[in-house]
C-alpha cells in the first residue's frame, strides 16, 4: 500500500489518537488530505464515497464483517456458504497466548504459516521450523498482538476483532493472489499483484477484466509487471468462487489463491486501500461508483 494513499502525511501516532477519539473524523481528515475534499455521503459518486459510506454505516460494528475480516473466525463462515476445499489446513487456531505454541511445534509441519487475525502484514512465513528462534517469534507474536490494527488507517471495520493466533498450511513461495472487486454480488474487475525483485511489497499491480483482458489501470504506488500474466487454468472456478462469497455484501473484494491450478481462501477485504483509492485514469472511479448503485 502507498502510505500517501492512505494519509502518509498525517503521522502514525496522531491517527492513531485521533481513530480513537473519533473514526468519523480521522476519516473526514484523512480524506480530505487525500483528494482536498470531503466524502460524500449523501450523495456518493466515486468508489471512494462508497467505500467510507459503509465503512462508517452498515460495515460499522457489523458483526457478520467482524467475522469476515477476521483471520481464523472467517473460516467458519467459508463452510457455512460451503466452500471448505478452499481452506488451507489449520493446525491450531484461537491461540490468545503466543506461549501456548510452544506445546504444539513439535507436531508441526516443517512448513507453516503463523499469523495473527485481526488485521494486515501479521504473518510469518516459515518454510523450515528448524531455522526458526521460538523466543524471538512468540516475542514479535506477543508484539503484533498489542497492536490495534484498525487504529492505524481508521479502519473500524476490524475494531471488534477478538485478537488470536492461528498457525495453518504453507502454501509455497510463490503463489500468486488474484484480488476481485465484488459490486453487489458480482466480481467485476480483479487484480494480480507481485513483489519487485529486491522483495518490495506488492510492487507490481495489475488489473484485469472478467475476461482476462488487462486494463491500463495504475493504482498510486505501484508499477505494472512488464512480464505480464497468464491467465490462471481454475480462472472460471475464482470467478463462482467471488460470486458466492460477495453474494451478502454490497462491496467486498474476495482475495484468492492459485497454487498449481487448485483454488485456495486468502481473505476477504471490505475496505481496500482504507477507502482512500487514487487511480490512473481516474475515470474508473466514477464506473466503479456506479457499479455500487443496486
Amino acid at each position: 500500500m502507498s502510505e500517501n494513499v492512505l494519509g502518509g502525511g498525517i503521522r502514525s501516532g496522531i491517527k492513531t489518537i485521533l481513530s480513537t477519539l473519533s473514526p468519523k473524523f480521522t476519516t473526514y481528515l484523512m480524506y480530505l488530505y487525500n483528494f482536498r475534499r470531503l466524502p460524500d455521503f449523501d450523495n456518493p459518486k466515486d468508489i471512494n464515497d462508497w467505500l467510507q459510506k459503509l465503512k462508517l454505516g452498515e460495515y460499522y460494528h457489523n458483526p457478520v464483517i467482524t467475522q469476515c475480516v477476521d483471520k481464523y473466525r472467517v473460516r467458519d463462515y467459508i463452510i457455512n456458504k460451503g466452500l471448505k476445499k478452499i481452506l488451507p489446513d489449520l493446525y491450531v487456531g484461537g491461540i490468545e497466548n503466543p506461549d501456548e505454541l510452544r506445546s504444539y511445534w513439535e507436531k508441526f509441519p516443517d512448513a507453516l504459516v503463523i499469523k495473527c487475525n485481526h488485521g494486515c502484514g501479521y504473518n510469518m512465513l516459515i518454510n523450515d521450523k528448524r531455522s526458526v528462534n521460538m523466543d524471538d517469534a512468540i516475542s514479535q507474536l506477543k508484539e503484533w498482538l498489542e497492536e490495534d490494527h484498525w487504529k492505524k488507517y481508521c479502519e473500524p471495520q476490524y475494531m471488534d476483532v477478538k485478537k488470536c493466533v492461528l498457525a495453518e498450511e504453507y502454501l509455497g513461495d510463490e503463489i500468486k493472489t488474484y484480488k476481485f472487486y465484488c459490486f453487489n454480488g458480482e466480481p467485476k474487475v480483479l487484480y494480480v499483484s507481485a513483489n519487485g525483485a529486491n522483495g518490495e511489497k506488492d510492487l507490481y499491480l495489475d488489473y484485469f477484466d472478467m475476461d482476462w483482458n488487462w486494463m491500463d489501470l495504475t493504482l498510486e504506488g505501484h508499477l505494472h509487471n512488464q512480464d505480464g500474466y497468464e491467465k490462471p487454468v481454475c480462472f472460471d472456478e475464482m470467478i463462482k468462487v467471488s460470486r458466492i462469497l460477495a453474494k451478502d455484501f454490497p462491496f467486498v473484494r474476495v482475495d484468492l489463491y492459485d497454487v498449481a491450478g487448485k483454488v485456495y481462501f486468502s481473505e476477504l477485504t471490505f475496505i481496500p486501500t482504507g477507502g482512500n483509492m487514487k487511480l490512473t485514469p481516474s475515470k474508473y472511479l466514477i464506473e466503479w461508483g456506479e457499479w455500487m448503485k443496486k
